[in-house]
This record gives C-alpha cells, sequence and structure tokens, in this order.
C-alpha cells in the first residue's frame, strides 16, 4: 500500500524581500488586511469576532489599580493596552507592544503597535533576525492620503528586556537619545512566526456570505430578479430621445422603492403595443437560505462559540440558564487566550520602573441579566 501526503494551500507564503528588507506576510504582503476586510464584511464573521474578543478582555485586570496605571505618555492605562491588544488576538491571532527603556534598564513606556502594521525583518543566511519593520500602510490602500515611501519604515528589535542586550543596541543606535526601545511580538503560531487567527478555516464562508448579501442587496436595490423582458416595436418615425424616454422609464420602475407602483402607457395604435415576454424564473431564496445556515454555523464552529451568545438558535429558551451556561462554557474556552496575555503582562510589567502588586489577572465576563 503506497501512502501519500494530501497538499494542501497554505493559508500564506512569505518570503524575503529584498529592497524593503522584511519577510514577506502573504503573497502581496497583505495577509492581515486581507483578514481585516473580509471580516468586515461578514455579518456573522463579526458577530462571532466581536464576542470572542470581549471574552478575551473579560472584565479587566482583577487588579484595580493597576487596572488604572498610566503606562505611556498619552496617558493610556495598562486596561486600554488589554482592550487594544485583546482586538488584535481575536482577528489576528497575535498582536505587538512597543517597550521604551531608562538608563536602568527599566520599563518606563508600553505603547500599542496596531498588528497589521508590524512585519519581520529579513532573514539572514542562516535563517537569523531580531527586528520587525513597522509601517502604517504596507499594501498601500492610502497612497492617496501620504505619499508611499520606504523611509517611513521603521526598524524596531523584539522584546528581550537582558540589561547587556539592552546596552549593546543603545550603543549601536549613538546613545540614549537616539534609542527607539523593542517591541514585543505575541504570535499565536510560537516565537518569530507569523500568527494565523483561529476562523482562517472559514474566511472563505465569510467571504461566502458577503457574497449572497451582494446578490440580495443587488436584486432588491437594482432590479430584483428578471421577471421579463419587453419587447417594443420601434417606430421609423422614432427618435433617439424616444427611445431613451422609453428606456429611463423602465429602468426608474426596477429595485425596492418602485416596486408595487403602476406604469402608464399611451399607445396611437395597435401596432405600438409592446410586447412582454415572461421568463420561466427560478427562485433561488431556498439554496441561499441553506448556504445562509450552513456559513453561519461553520463560522460559529470555527470560533467554537454557543450559538445562543451571537442569539442564534434559541428560540423560546433565552433564558438566564441558559446564558450564564453559555458564558461559562466560551470563559473556559478563551482561558488560554487570557493567560497568555497576562503571561506577556507578567514580563514586561515585571521590568516596570514603579512597583506594582505582581497581579495581571483577567477577570472572566459574567453574564448580567438586564432588570425590566
Amino acid at each position: 500500500m503506497k501512502i501519500k501526503t494530501l497538499k494542501t494551500e497554505k493559508p500564506y507564503e512569505s518570503r524575503n524581500d529584498k529592497s524593503l528588507g522584511i519577510q514577506t506576510f502573504g503573497d502581496g504582503n497583505d495577509y492581515p488586511q486581507r483578514v481585516d476586510h473580509i471580516v468586515r464584511k461578514s455579518a456573522t464573521g463579526m458577530s462571532c469576532l466581536n464576542n470572542y474578543r470581549k471574552f478575551i478582555q473579560g472584565r479587566g485586570f482583577v487588579d484595580k489599580v493597576f487596572f488604572g496605571e498610566i503606562v505611556n505618555r498619552k496617558g493610556q492605562t495598562a486596561d486600554y493596552m488589554l482592550s487594544q491588544i485583546s482586538s488584535d488576538l481575536a482577528k489576528f491571532g497575535g498582536f505587538c507592544l512597543h517597550t521604551n527603556y531608562n538608563a536602568n534598564y527599566r520599563i518606563t513606556e508600553v505603547q500599542y503597535i496596531p498588528f497589521e502594521h508590524v512585519r519581520f525583518e529579513a532573514m539572514d543566511d542562516d535563517g537569523r533576525f531580531d527586528k520587525v519593520a513597522i509601517h502604517w500602510d504596507w499594501c498601500r490602500e492610502f497612497t492617496q492620503l501620504r505619499k508611499w515611501r520606504k523611509t517611513d519604515i521603521d526598524f524596531i528589535h523584539l522584546y528581550n528586556p537582558n540589561p547587556a542586550v539592552i546596552q549593546q543596541q543603545v550603543d549601536s543606535a549613538g546613545g540614549w537619545a537616539h534609542y527607539n526601545g523593542q517591541v514585543y511580538y505575541f504570535s499565536n503560531e510560537g516565537d518569530k512566526t507569523y500568527p494565523l487567527p483561529i476562523f482562517e478555516s472559514t474566511l472563505t464562508d465569510m467571504s461566502t456570505e458577503e457574497g449572497i448579501s451582494n446578490i440580495s442587496y443587488r436584486n432588491a436595490r437594482k432590479s430584483f430578479l428578471s421577471a421579463g423582458m419587453l419587447i417594443d416595436r420601434r417606430n421609423a418615425d422614432q427618435t433617439a430621445e424616444q427611445e431613451n424616454t422609453t428606456e429611463k422609464s423602465l429602468l426608474e420602475f426596477q429595485g425596492d422603492a418602485e416596486a408595487g407602483k403602476i406604469m402608464y402607457v399611451e399607445v396611437n395604435s395597435d401596432d405600438e403595443i409592446p410586447q412582454f415576454v415572461p421568463f420561466a424564473v427560478n427562485n433561488f431564496d431556498k439554496d441561499f437560505e441553506a448556504t445562509r445556515k450552513a456559513v453561519r454555523e461553520s463560522i460559529g464552529v470555527s470560533f467554537n462559540q454557543p450559538p445562543i451568545l451571537r442569539s442564534e438558535d434559541v428560540g423560546g429558551n433565552f433564558g438566564a440558564d441558559l446564558m450564564n451556561n453559555a458564558y461559562n462554557y466560551y470563559n473556559s474556552v478563551t482561558e488560554v487566550e487570557r493567560i497568555s496575555i497576562e503571561r506577556v503582562f507578567a514580563d514586561i510589567f515585571g521590568h516596570w520602573h514603579k512597583t506594582t502588586s505582581g497581579n495581571y489577572s483577567i477577570a472572566p465576563l459574567q453574564y448580567q441579566q438586564t432588570q425590566l
């Protein structure tokens, strides 16, 4: 018996781009941006993602003093950092934080960096690298707002709080005044590896949901499914302006806003009466509904999310006990993500320039029943 290895398409390709000095993230170096665009256009995807993010963030840090700790010159708090990176972790499977140090090698500032702005530095011949590259528009989506320049790429060392390493980096930069700190890059795929969102396998389903929505939109807003064709006998004396008027009138009776209106047509003779030829129209509603349902279920499974959390398949059983059970279940599902964030905060704020309690635990969400 011959055993063959089944090959599947990789979620993204990565290669060294020597011109930019980076490891590309996707064929067009746009994988995070494509993920963001696809999810935003999927109603189910966004619903699941928002729930996933909320359960990762929980109710914030248990330690209320650390909850409100100011962590940078912008006045942003530790809990604000938690909110930002929870969103990126949910959407991309990773997040980035920038750290600044003082001359005592203690961290004095923590800044959030949008994950989609960050790429790994190109590998050397031995497959090593120790920096990330940061640019606000890798995909050149906003060149009408600002000219794209390679000189805007900032290369910053990866996080390493070892004083000897920090001092070496400071010396290489030409002193503390020129030192730009480090970046903590977290990936659910491991160290120095681009991450994958947990819903990667259903990005196609999310795109399918967008496609079905587009079809429904076009049918409702533009013309509905074609009912037939109108054959008009052209009069030799008819002017081009008259033809355009007829066509314009018909087009004005297309779409949802015109449904049910009556068109009045006056003709001078029987020969001028237009002929309507109806089409045998297939009703695809049931097929679309089956696809919609299958797509929603597939997306929900990828998030391992109970349908009741996104108000699906609950019927008359939208009770407090069911919701409490769903919350408890999904808290257990997202516990790994919260623990990962707690470890990151323990690592970074273990080198903070001020003393903290050392408690970086995140309080899980609780279901709050609304009192009528």
